[in-house]
């Protein structure tokens, strides 16, 4: 896929995974809108690339009217990236139900809104490129992050069934499943974590780069990505 003036909607696109996307996709020459929650962190986001392509959006994933008056503005979307996602670590007996609530909203129920919503769009053309970035937790269980893995093996379980969905079209499902980065996914949780020596997120980004690029000569439908020590 060539990108240049693609229309790319990335959720939680402000830090992160999410903004190192957003970045190298403008510099491909993709029209990149963003949503997120923090609207300080939009701002800062917007500052840092310094690009009229790149356009923020304040909302709520887990708002079905929030995302939806966002999408009506926007108007077409040829890239789709669900990346917004929040950590939660404890056993569930220690989780509290508000903290758990959250998860599952934002995790998994922000992801089938936002391509509930976008999906149409591409059924309409018969075009696009759905990737859910999920987690290595979404994969194989883990200890001490019960509700995340839950959320994460959710979000799996909806990639995998869309892929079967829409097989008969030409609207392409990928799964992305990165394990450690270097982000602030603990520390805006709460919790701290020493992540200096894992993955850098320019890096892992350019794996998504790569899936959307090749998709005409072939469909890489997941990438699990890991590094050789301190995995989550």
């Amino acid at each position: 896929m060539k990108l240049k003036d693609k229309i790319v909607l990335i959720t939680g696109g402000s830090e992160g995974l999410g903004f190192s996307i957003a970045k190298l996709l403008l510099e491909k020459g993709s029209i990149v809108h963003t949503i997120a929650r923090d609207k300080k962190k939009l701002k800062e986001a917007s500052k840092k690339l310094n690009n009229p392509n790149f356009h923020t959006n304040q909302g709520n994933v887990s708002s079905f009217e929030s995302i939806e008056l966002i999408i009506k503005r926007i108007g077409d979307i040829d890239i789709l990236i669900n990346n917004a996602g929040i950590w939660l670590e404890g056993s569930l007996l220690s989780n509290k139900q508000d903290q758990i609530s959250k998860v599952i909203d934002v995790n998994i129920k922000g992801v089938i809104y936002v391509t509930k919503l976008v999906l149409p769009l591409m059924i309409k053309k018969n075009d696009g490129f759905i990737i859910n970035i999920s987690s290595t937790s979404g994969l194989v269980g883990k200890g001490n992050q019960v509700v995340y893995v839950a959320s994460k093996y959710a979000v799996t379980g909806f990639t995998e069934s869309l892929k079967e969905d829409l097989k008969t079209t030409d609207v392409k499902v990928a799964g992305f499943y990165p394990g450690g980065m270097n982000t602030k996914l603990f520390e805006n949780a709460g919790n701290q974590k020493d992540n200096q020596q894992w993955m850098n997120t320019d890096e892992v980004a350019s794996a998504i780069i790569f899936m959307l690029e090749n998709d005409a000569t072939m469909l890489i439908d997941h990438i699990v990505l890991k590094k050789r020590k301190n995995l989550i």
